[in-house]
């Protein structure tokens, strides 16, 4: 009895870790593989509930270098334990940004490897601030990015200023 109830807390406190965000507060981004056809409906890729766990722990202030490159670290761990090279979603990552050198503005937090019009992608969600004095990053970008070019082949994303 207490072996089971013991692995069953195991089992919950490990679900709770892969599933958002551990004790720290700090969120882990989700990585998966579905190969859903987005073409028809790409706005229903399903980054909502990482975004907004990124949305509620993470502000403005906490953009950086560091904390992209943290969080995409666990991004490139997570599609090598799902069998994707984790480089391609990388290189997929870094496509979307316009200069990678800079501070960003914007944070992954969720990839899906699915399709969209006949091609192998990566659509990657992003948590963004229009602002680094922003209390949320409750702002999104949503790219499709071409598993076999690195070009971006779809952008949604909050464009207004709420």
């Amino acid at each position: 009895m207490k072996k089971t109830l013991i692995l069953g807390m195991l089992c919950i406190a490990t679900i709770i870790v892969i599933a958002g965000c551990t004790s720290t507060m700090d969120c882990e981004p989700v990585v998966v593989f579905t190969n859903t056809d987005y073409t028809y409906d790409p706005t229903s890729v399903p980054y909502s509930s990482s975004h907004e766990r990124f949305a509620e722990t993470y502000s403005g202030s906490d953009l950086s270098i560091e904390l992209r490159s943290d969080i995409i670290e666990v991004m490139r761990d997570k599609a090598d334990n799902i069998g994707e090279d984790p480089d391609i979603l990388y290189q997929c990552i870094v496509s979307t940004y316009p200069d990678w050198n800079v501070r960003p503005d914007r944070i992954p937090c969720y990839a899906e490897k699915c399709r969209y019009e006949g091609q192998t992608i990566w659509a990657i969600a992003f948590n963004r601030a229009n602002s680094f004095d922003e209390t949320s990053l409750s702002h999104y970008d949503l790219y499709f990015v071409s598993y076999s070019t690195y070009d971006t082949l779809y952008h949604a994303g909050c464009f207004g200023a709420d």
